[in-house]
């Protein structure tokens, strides 16, 4: 198999939060924790409150950036806000602060969309206002959700000792809402910690549910690069981090499951080439390829549905129709790694843009295209050797 494009990976974790909300350790003493395990950013996102946002910055390797969670005053529909200065008024309803966090050059991704769950004392906090369209992202797997759905499945001790291990793959509810909206715009899915190491008394036991060393060992957010983020400047380093990030040039990854980095996914025609988060016109030449770090079940999605699956580290699948594509890797059916979309778009009379005329998919190159990655106020679109 031929080499996939020349990118650069950063791995990191989303959706995380400190003292100045409802968890239980400092910005520092977790960029302390995450720098041991080789994260190489950290997005926070306390509740309703960013009173620590002149941390942000570069601590080594580690680039730590600072949003938050917002909610409306029903305490559901939970968004996590990202690249905004301030926090906005309290007492929003959700069509307000999603269209605020737009209108001012945010992110926007939904949290825990369909969580389901009965528990008194810890209750479900669902995404209800799906009349809302023009949200940025959703996150398809939060690590904290899947892990409370799992208390009510008759396996709290194993839950509670282990886990990392009851991680099972994201909702399929979830996976589909991603699915259909890609295919009319870009929707960002990310993977998400929703960490806060929170203290739990089991009986006679006092623990700590997931200390923050287990959960930056969990779900991983990959976001990839034509060049490397620079560490003399910060706020540059920020803005080609969102730019990336806004393209969804991400894919998701357990830990648990082995280190996915490496992994790559990208689709090739006989002029062109795409990686995750990009589009390229239809032509019956293109294949769709994959490199694994390990050996797993890989599965090519169109459209929600399962349309080829391969075993071993490398796959190549041929075109299947238009529209968008992504891939699963599963170990011994446990989900491992998933990527964001590559939109394969119908014809060449199709126009970018989605409702509000933002979130149109960044189209492929010709092969051989090595310019230098344009800011966020170009098209958003990582350009490196392809």
């Amino acid at each position: 198999m031929p080499k996939p494009p020349n990118l650069f990976e950063y791995v990191g974790a989303v959706h995380i939060h400190t003292k100045d909300s409802d968890g239980s350790k400092s910005h520092r003493e977790i960029i302390r924790i995450a720098d041991k395990y080789h994260l190489d950013f950290l997005l926070f996102t306390d509740h309703m409150t960013m009173a620590h946002k002149d941390i942000e910055g570069w601590f080594g390797r580690l680039l730590a950036i600072v949003g938050y969670e917002i909610q409306d005053p029903d305490n559901l529909n939970h968004y996590l806000a990202f690249g905004l200065d301030e926090v906005l008024p309290e007492g929003l309803t959700p069509p307000e602060y999603v269209r605020e966090v737009r209108d001012k050059r945010g992110i926007g991704i939904i949290a825990h969309p369909d969580e389901v769950r009965d528990i008194d004392e810890v209750p479900a906090y669902p995404w209800t206002d799906w009349n809302v369209k023009i949200f940025d992202g959703i996150e398809i797997w939060n690590h904290m959700s899947a892990w409370l759905e799992g208390l009510e499945k008759n396996t709290r001790w194993k839950s509670f000792f282990h886990p990392r291990s009851i991680l099972g793959t994201p909702s399929k509810e979830t996976l589909k809402r991603w699915d259909r909206a890609a295919e009319n715009r870009r929707v960002i899915g990310v993977g998400s910690l929703d960490a806060h190491a929170a203290p739990y008394r089991l009986g006679p036991i006092c623990l700590t549910l997931f200390p923050y060393k287990v959960q930056l060992q969990t779900i991983r957010t990959h976001v990839m690069f034509a060049v490397p983020l620079p560490k003399d400047d910060f706020q540059l380093a920020k803005r080609n981090f969102f730019g990336a990030f806004r393209n969804a040039n991400i894919f998701i990854s357990n830990f648990r499951w082995g280190n996915a980095r490496g992994f790559r996914f990208w689709c090739e025609s006989k002029n062109q080439v795409a990686i995750i988060g990009e589009a390229m016109r239809f032509h019956p030449s293109i294949v769709f390829k994959v490199q694994c770090p390990e050996a797993g079940t890989i599965r090519l999605i169109n459209k929600g549905n399962v349309v080829d699956t391969a075993e071993g580290c490398e796959a190549e699948f041929p075109i299947r129709g238009d529209g968008p594509y992504r891939v699963e890797v599963l170990k011994n059916e446990k989900g491992w790694i998933y990527s964001n979309h590559i939109k394969i778009l119908p014809s060449r009379n199709w126009r970018s843009g989605g409702s509000d005329g933002r979130s149109g998919q960044s189209t492929s190159r010709p092969r051989g295209d090595s310019r230098k990655q344009r800011q966020p106020n170009d098209s958003n679109k990582p350009s490196g050797k392809k």
